[in-house]
């Protein structure tokens, strides 16, 4: 017999989807929810939350794909977590399925049973409403020293329709009974119990009012959270959700935007970060490598990414040695790389590393021409002897450049590496030719007098401390 308040995990079932298990969980006060397993066990563990309307297929797609199974790919210890009444799991009669008894009883009998398989701390996701109730389990619920990080999608608590007046009547309105009828209206591919309508047009009338929601939020300062916004939403709205995540006081805070701006496939809605084909391509790659840089278990994670190893038609390669020290001409193509082109280029992400915004996962976004944008992606960034990019987007194909940096006896060598495909109205040869030019008298030059520069202030700056 259980302690009370101490969950009771039922037996798990095989699912048939990547190795992925499910079993019932009764909660402390009688309450049942479905919970999915999946990945490496005994793995950094990361659980994710849905939404109003919504189960597991948002993170695990039927067809064995999603952000779990990314997730379980690199090495975490997956768990999905469904509400009350969702995913099968018929309601326990005279037991609420609201929104506050996930926050008060559902939540944190998952933390503890997630405790039970690994002494690491998890990192929690939450989609939409899901994001909400994560951020409030975090600042009020759990035991914020078993939580590695906190990653928001698409998730605001200032809904416009749980405050507007017409659709607050509607959604509370008796008629529905104990079930609001979502998969009839085609909102979503869950129904929703009244009881979770009512709380979360209870959450966000009290923010409105008064704020409360954010107040309580501060809590959650030490904990790392990634707040990721759709410029395309209609239900959150980016600035509804950079509100709810700068609300949080996190000294390890990000908000991005998931646009075409900042080198994404497609200008994101409300659901399309976690369902759309093309998310698999750049959102669940981002949200993965942001969860392994703040990882525990870090060295036992991979960023796994699909083999790309066919030959490219046109090559590039040059070898030069620099007069500067191996940290200094890393630091050069890091951070001065924009100088050692003839087109405008700007930063249109910042890297996975707060401290270092140019390195592994920033995104830099040029004009070829001044006519095509291009975006090229950070791939590694491993000081002091590695960068890698890659094009992902942009009329050249496959395009991937290797900067590779050696210690001679009194320099630095340079060996880079460019490789890329040409569709069939750009000559190769000829875009072979200008870079080769572009680079011989252009770029070669200006990283030799950045070097020069950079190696005359150090000196500088060393006769002067000799001095003193």
């Amino acid at each position: 017999m259980a302690a009370v308040g101490e969950p009771v995990c039922g037996e798990w079932t095989a699912q048939g989807v990547n190795g992925s298990s499910s079993a019932v969980v009764t909660a402390g006060d009688g309450g049942r929810f479905r919970v999915t397993r999946l990945g490496h066990s005994g793995g950094q563990p990361v659980v994710l939350i849905p939404g109003t309307f919504d189960n597991r297929r948002l993170y695990l797609w039927p067809d064995g794909g999603g952000l779990a199974a990314v997730l379980a790919q690199a090495g975490f210890e997956v768990w999905v977590v469904e509400r009350r009444g969702v995913g099968g799991v018929e309601p326990v009669a005279e037991v609420r399925t609201g929104w506050e008894e996930a926050l008060r009883h559902d939540l944190p009998a998952v933390q503890r049973l997630v405790a039970k398989t690994t002494a690491a701390p998890a990192f929690w996701v939450g989609h939409s409403f899901g994001g909400v109730l994560v951020a409030r389990a975090v600042a009020e619920t759990l035991d914020r020293d078993q939580v590695a990080g906190l990653i928001l999608v698409s998730a605001a608590v200032e809904v416009a329709l749980l405050t507007n007046p017409i659709v607050r009547t509607v959604l509370s309105s008796r008629r529905w009974g104990t079930v609001f009828p979502a998969r009839a209206l085609r909102l979503g591919p869950e129904d929703e119990s009244s009881a979770a309508l009512a709380d979360a047009i209870d959450w966000a009338g009290a923010e409105r009012r008064h704020s409360c929601i954010s107040a309580m939020l501060g809590a959650v300062a030490e904990v790392p959270i990634l707040a990721a916004t759709s410029p395309l939403d209609l239900i959150a709205p980016p600035g509804s959700c950079r509100r709810l995540a700068r609300a949080c006081g996190s000294r390890d805070l990000r908000v991005q935007s998931l646009s075409r701006r900042n080198g994404f496939a497609i200008n994101h809605t409300h659901a399309s970060p976690l369902l759309h084909p093309r998310a698999a391509e750049d959102v669940f790659p981002f949200l993965r490598d942001w969860l392994i840089t703040r990882s525990a278990t870090q060295n036992a994670l991979t960023a796994t990414e699909p083999a790309d190893t066919a030959p490219r038609r046109h090559r590039l390669e040059f070898t030069v040695d620099l007069d500067a020290d191996i940290d200094t001409v890393f630091d050069l193509l890091t951070d001065r790389w924009a100088d050692l082109w003839p087109v405008r280029q700007h930063r249109a992400r910042d890297g996975l590393v707060p401290a270092i915004p140019n390195g592994r996962g920033s995104v830099r976004a040029q004009r070829a021409l001044g006519i095509w944008p291009i975006r090229e992606q950070i791939t590694a960034h491993q000081r002091p002897h590695l960068i890698e990019y890659r094009t992902i987007s942009g009329p050249v194909r496959r395009h991937r450049g290797r900067l590779l940096l050696t210690t001679t006896s009194a320099t630095t060598r340079l060996d880079y590496r460019i490789e890329f495909d040409t569709p069939f109205w750009i000559p190769g040869a000829l875009l072979t030719a200008a870079l080769r030019h572009t680079w011989s008298r252009y770029s070669l030059p200006h990283l030799h007098t950045l070097c020069t520069q950079r190696s005359g202030f150090a000196a500088t700056l060393s006769r002067g401390q000799c001095r003193r």
